[in-house]
């Protein structure tokens, strides 16, 4: 790619990272902690069951650190998130199970 492409290329990521709060500042861009809502921990965890986790390391996993969520803190948010209405968790002791079908936008509801 040319210059041109890969300025605007940047210019827009960093618009949609600011945007989604990810980013401050109007020159320089400087990464700030953003705080996760149930919802957005709702989505990083299906996220994370997709890509293969199970149980409690849904709680620990990539997609979690990528919006500043901590394990202890994602287990709060997760609580808020059933809820709402948005994920099925059963927790029993250290086993953890979660059903995302309220998720599933093809999930036909009666």
């Amino acid at each position: 790619m040319n210059d041109a492409t890969l300025d605007k290329v940047a210019r827009n990521a960093a618009s949609s990272w600011s945007q989604a709060g990810h980013l401050t500042g109007r020159t320089f861009k400087v990464r700030r902690l953003v705080q996760p809502r149930p919802p957005t921990v709702a989505l990083a965890m299906l996220l994370a069951y997709t890509c293969g986790t199970r149980g409690e390391a849904l709680l620990d996993s990539d997609w979690l650190r990528a919006i500043d969520c901590q394990p202890s803190q994602a287990h709060v948010l997760a609580i808020e998130a059933k809820r709402l209405g948005l994920i099925d968790l059963q927790m029993a002791g250290d086993v953890y199970q979660v059903d995302f079908e309220r998720l599933d936008p093809w999930k036909v509801r009666r």
